[in-house]
C-alpha cells in the first residue's frame, strides 16, 4: 500500500536553479528554499533549507523563471534521499518532489537588494 505525502513549503530561494536533462531525456530542476520560522524576540531567528527537485514541464519552467531570492510556494511530495559518505556512515535528508509552483509578490530590484546609504 502506497502513503500519502503531501508538502507545501513557502520561501525564498537560495540560489539560482540547476537545470540539466537525465540519460534517459527527462528534464531536472534543483534549487533550494530558505524558510524562515517564526521565534520569541529574545531568539535568534531560525531557517530550514530545503532542497527542490522538479521534473519534465515543471523543471523547465523553473529553470527560465526562478531566480536567486524570489519568494516562492512549492506543493510536491516528500522524498528521503539515503547515501552512504566517504567515511562508510549512513546520511539522509528530505526534499520535495515540487509539482506545482507559484510566485509569491514581485522579485526582488538590485535596489533593494543593494545596501543602502547610511544617514548622516
Amino acid at each position: 500500500m502506497q502513503n500519502f505525502s503531501n508538502a507545501t513549503i513557502e520561501g525564498f530561494v537560495t540560489h539560482d536553479p540547476q537545470a540539466k536533462t537525465t540519460k534517459t531525456g527527462k528534464s531536472l530542476c534543483t534549487f533550494a528554499l530558505a524558510i524562515n520560522h517564526y521565534t520569541r524576540n529574545d531568539e535568534p531567528p531560525q531557517v530550514s533549507f530545503i532542497n527542490v527537485e522538479t521534473w519534465e514541464k515543471t523543471a523547465e519552467f523553473c529553470s527560465r523563471n526562478i531566480t536567486k531570492g524570489r519568494r516562492i510556494l512549492v506543493t510536491g511530495s516528500l522524498r528521503q534521499d539515503r547515501w552512504e559518505d566517504d567515511n562508510g556512515k549512513m546520511q539522509s535528508r528530505i526534499k520535495i518532489i515540487g509539482n506545482e509552483i507559484v510566485f509569491l509578490g514581485a522579485p526582488k530590484t538590485a535596489e533593494e537588494t543593494a545596501p543602502q546609504p547610511q544617514q548622516p
